[in-house]
């Protein structure tokens, strides 16, 4: 008798042993099955956001449209699905390769929270970076904006909050920065780190150019041109309820490998998903 029950006590042990291993095969399994669905999501819409991008260039192109000089939105049509891709000149940025001394000064001192003095030696630092030559005693110059990384002094929490505000694509350009193409952080900059006129020039920029004044800037940060580098961005919903945004780079001169009057220089993307409630 003594035994059967000690066998019983082995089986059902046994048992629950299966029984949780039986749960947490189930429950990788629904993980994977998860992450599977949720990486086919991204890239069905990564695709999407490629094919309004280009259907916005190649629209651009076969209309002869004029390179904007302030900030547009040019709507597509893909797949029964309708588009809105922005069309940003990339001098709305703050050009790392070409960009004062005083520029990147107060880029480090208003929107990188840095003291003054500190601002201006990284800002001399940078310069003395870009100007670097290699062994042909060329320029290294910044072929990406993590390239700043490398500057004696930055730090990534620095970069971490100037990179949305910056470029290194601009093919041929002055140093100068567009306001009218400026997203608001570089309109802080400009104005000498006073959010309120930055905010008002925005707003007027976006609804009547009419009654803008920019007379706040320094006239050495600005320039009042296009370029011929610019950004396009779109975001595209997912089932999910999450939104993919992705970017291309696209410098509007002919490439010499396909003859295309435009060339990629570049793109990113980022997926913001839904939060998950808790079970």
């Amino acid at each position: 008798m003594k035994r059967r029950g000690v066998a019983l006590i082995a089986v059902l042990w046994l048992v629950a042993a299966m029984g949780l291993i039986i749960t947490g095969v189930v429950q990788a399994v629904r993980s994977e099955a998860r992450t599977i669905g949720l990486q086919r999501q991204a890239l069905v819409a990564s695709a999407l956001a490629d094919a309004a991008i280009l259907l916005a260039i190649q629209g651009m192109d076969a209309q002869k449209t004029e390179l904007p000089i302030t900030i547009q939105t040019i709507q597509v049509q893909f797949e029964g699905r309708i588009s809105d891709v922005s069309v940003r000149p990339l001098n709305g940025l703050i050009d790392i390769n070409n960009a004062s001394a005083l520029l990147l000064a107060d880029l480090y001192h208003y929107a990188g929270g840095m003291d003054p003095g500190s601002a201006q030696a990284l800002a001399q630092a940078t310069i003395d970076a870009r100007q670097t030559k290699n062994v042909k005693g060329t320029a290294l110059g910044f072929h990406s904006i993590e390239d700043l990384l490398r500057v004696s002094g930055m730090t990534y929490d620095l970069y971490a909050k100037i990179k949305s505000l910056i470029t290194s694509d601009l093919i041929t350009a002055s140093g100068r920065v567009n306001p009218m193409a400026a997203p608001l952080g570089v309109l802080q900059v400009l104005s000498g780190g006073d959010v309120s006129r930055a905010a008002i020039f925005a707003a007027n920029r976006d609804a009547n150019p009419n009654l803008m004044d920019s007379s706040f800037f320094k006239p050495d940060h600005i320039e009042m041109t296009t370029s011929d580098s610019l950004q396009f961005q779109v975001g595209i919903g997912m089932p999910d309820g999450g939104l993919l945004s992705k970017a291309w780079r696209v410098s509007w001169s002919t490439d010499p490998r396909s003859g295309l009057p435009w060339h990629v220089l570049g793109s990113q993307q980022s997926v913001q998903r839904m939060r998950q409630p808790n079970n």
